[in-house]
């Protein structure tokens, strides 16, 4: 019974080619990207509007929706980034086995409900609970990013090329999105949820400083 299990486990779990996971994944990423749009509400304006006033009613009516271009913006973005992140590591990731096969769909699974909490912002702008769930299934998915490094890092499954040092980089990269999007839950009960939105702006010269940051090892 055991042998045929890790049979089982070589041939049918296990495997050295990834193509179909980032096929599959890429996918997801893209519909996800796709179906944020879909909140964009085109405006509505009252018919007794005039032609003359046609243009100015409708440059207001826009000005009105910011809140849902932002959350769109903020949305496209950080699904963005992780695509870009989850390619960039499965270039260095070889091989795999069912435990990273089971992160990596956790991880769509986080994906493809990003546009649920993007409605919830755009249509309740500031309302914190919006912001919460918006900024914890954020901190998830990048939680779930690093395990996925981390995990193939520990079973051996990268690249020859990456080195100890290239390993704990892209690992700090990691930290700087739970770090801005959880500390933005106390601003936004502090300040209101708006500025919360706003101090998601941060992540970005946050990425920069501990990306550069190496901590002194002990010798």
């Amino acid at each position: 019974m055991g042998e045929k299990n890790k049979e089982y486990d070589r041939f049918l779990r296990n495997g050295t080619n990834t193509d179909r996971l980032q096929f599959f994944s890429d996918a997801v990423f893209a519909i996800a990207m796709t179906l944020l749009v879909i909140d964009i509400a085109v405006p509505t304006i009252s018919k007794s509007v005039s032609d003359a006033q046609l243009d100015g009613a409708l440059w207001r009516a826009l000005g009105e929706e910011w809140d849902q271009f932002l959350a769109y913006g903020i949305s496209f973005w950080v699904i963005a980034v992780n695509w870009a992140g989850h390619h960039r590591k499965f270039r260095l990731i070889g091989s795999y086995d069912q435990r990273l096969i089971t992160a990596n769909l956790a991880l769509l699974f986080f994906i493809a409900f990003v546009p649920f909490p993007t409605s919830l912002i755009s249509e309740y702008a500031g309302a914190m609970p919006a912001i919460v769930l918006y900024a914890t299934v954020v901190s998830v998915i990048s939680g779930l990013q690093w395990y996925l490094w981390f995990y193939a890092h520990r079973a051996g499954f990268l690249a020859p090329e990456v080195t100890e040092g290239m390993y704990r980089y892209v690992s700090r990269n990691y930290i700087s999105v739970p770090l801005v999007f959880l500390l933005s839950i106390p601003v936004g009960y502090l300040f209101g949820g708006v500025w919360a939105m706003f101090f998601w702006i941060l992540n970005w010269p946050a990425s920069i400083l501990l990306g550069n940051w190496e901590p002194k090892r002990r010798r």
